[in-house]
């Protein structure tokens, strides 16, 4: 292949001074007086991007084969194909963005960029190329959307050295919707992970300003993803926006050129204004500090652990584990274990007997090496369930009497619960409590707490456990953790100690 894989975000840098408000876009060039305009644009109005729109030419003869056109006003009596729009555009040393307006267009397209890198005698796509569908459906389309998987997996297969954007169908009086459709929910960041969390290539997701604007910590968390993720906003007259403070924060929280804005005048104007300073946000989850091991799953569905510094998410069937790659201390130093899992239903599940061991689960190891399936067993676990039942179970005792081997409790019925697991290697304890989600956390009035504890075998070693966290139940629930922290810099005083000793030596007796 013979196009570029750089992403647009980083072929912009220079022309952009590193900020995607920078951008310009040559909107709708599908026809020759448009490619020719594009050649005599003046130079401080040049644009970065063209942008063109494909679909099939269905002719009424059936022995003239359908071919790909770009969509040209109906005034225009000589259309101009989609190959014919690609060698002009190929040459004008710009990245091309290709809106693909139908199922029927993808393959034929697709096929026909396949083949014109395949030609030595075709212009070399040196530029970005961004391959772009709305695949998603917004509450009163006005338009029929592309199917996802088959845009995905031609895409990855036809044309890998694309950048592949996705968006969602266009609306009818966006202004009149429901506040509820003006945002990204969890659950549709779920539904989009299903189709770019396996992708190699630059992924761009094509967003409304307005829904930006309600949408953004599921926005951060897609951007803090290991992967090349980078938005791009856009708005019109339609767009009413009454606090910007969102989008100001996407803009300082994120390196600038990671969003790019194609707006309306009136918006590129306030951003145009305000502060662009980049303010560092503190990631809640270590990228570095976790390694991901996945087992094979009997499901269609995508069942994994999708990773970002805003945390990780746990989807479908229970086949992936988070491994810590922190080495745990040596005794009588201790080990934390802290967090927020935000449980999430899949919307088919709302009338389904959910499975009542669903939740996280932290798996206290002495040999991590023993994993050979999802499923770990003789170990110790901390459950905390979806329905707020909160578990230690000693999995690991067989002939030794002296210890219980379970500890339970029952915290009130809530969508997240934050927790802390405390490994003393003697002993564990776990404090959990019920907690609100995203910006809704700091809105909870009252609190409730349960806290267990179970004492535990101790080997010889003096090496406290491995810790490794996973999903239990089925896939109707899926989580977020939206903090997750090992730490082990702490130590037990002095009492602690002593206690141990004696408690040891009691047993021992």
């Amino acid at each position: 292949m013979r196009a570029t894989r750089m992403s647009v975000v980083d072929f912009w840098k220079n022309e952009t001074k590193g900020d995607g408000l920078n951008v310009r876009v040559a909107h709708g060039v599908n026809s020759w007086p448009d490619l020719v305009d594009q050649l005599h644009e003046p130079f401080l109005n040049k644009s970065m991007m063209i942008e063109g729109d494909v679909f099939m030419q269905a002719h009424r003869r059936p022995r003239h084969r359908a071919v790909p056109v770009m969509k040209a006003d109906t005034k225009i009596a000589d259309r101009i194909t989609f190959k014919e729009w690609l060698r002009e555009v190929a040459t004008m040393h710009k990245a091309i963005k290709i809106n693909f307006r139908s199922n029927e267009v993808v393959r034929p397209v697709l096929q026909d960029l396949y083949a014109s890198q395949a030609d030595p005698t075709s212009p070399v796509l040196q530029y970005p190329v961004i391959l772009h569908a709305n695949v998603f459906r917004s509450p009163r389309s006005v338009e029929t959307e592309v199917d996802p998987s088959t845009f995905v997996e031609k895409t990855k297969t036809l044309f890998p050295d694309a950048t592949l954007s996705l968006g969602w169908t266009k609306q009818a009086n966006f202004s009149h919707l429901h506040p509820k459709f003006k945002k990204l929910s969890w659950r549709q960041l779920f539904h989009i992970l299903e189709y770019i969390s396996r992708l190699d290539q630059p992924v761009m997701l094509s967003i409304r300003l307005s829904v930006a604007a309600h949408s953004k910590e599921q926005l951060l968390w897609l951007l803090g993803m290991d992967q090349s993720i980078s938005l791009l906003l856009w708005s019109d007259s339609d767009d009413h926006i009454t606090n910007w403070t969102p989008i100001l924060e996407l803009r300082s929280a994120t390196t600038k050129n990671r969003i790019l804005y194609d707006l309306d005048p009136k918006h590129r104007k306030f951003l145009k204004v305000e502060t662009n300073e980049n303010i560092v946000t503190p990631a809640t989850f270590s990228l570095q500090d976790w390694q991901t091991v996945e087992f094979s799953s009997s499901g269609s569905q995508l069942s994994t652990v999708v990773r970002s510094e805003k945390g990780p998410a746990f989807l479908g069937e229970p086949t992936a584990l988070l491994l810590s790659k922190i080495p745990p201390p040596k005794f009588p130093s201790q080990q934390k274990i802290s967090g927020k899992v935000h449980f999430l239903p899949k919307k088919l599940a709302e009338n389904v007997d959910l499975d009542e061991n669903s939740g996280v689960s932290v798996f206290l190891m002495n040999k991590v090496q023993d994993i050979d399936s999802p499923k770990i067993k003789n170990s110790l676990e901390v459950f905390i369930g979806f329905d707020g039942k909160v578990k230690i179970t000693n999995g690991e005792i067989k002939n030794l009497p002296y210890y219980e081997t379970k500890s339970i409790g029952q915290l009130p019925d809530s969508d997240c619960y934050g927790f802390e697991i405390t490994d003393s290697g003697w002993k564990v304890r776990i404090d959990a409590w019920t907690d609100s989600c995203g910006e809704k956390a700091e809105k909870m009035r009252r609190r409730r707490t349960v806290s267990l504890e179970l004492d535990t075998p101790f080997k010889s070693t003096r090496n406290l456990r491995n810790v490794v966290v996973a999903k239990k139940g089925d896939a109707a629930m899926d989580f977020l953790l939206e903090e997750l922290r090992h730490s082990s810099a702490s130590s037990f005083s002095l009492i602690s100690t002593l206690f141990f000793m004696v408690s040891t030596f009691y047993l021992f007796l």
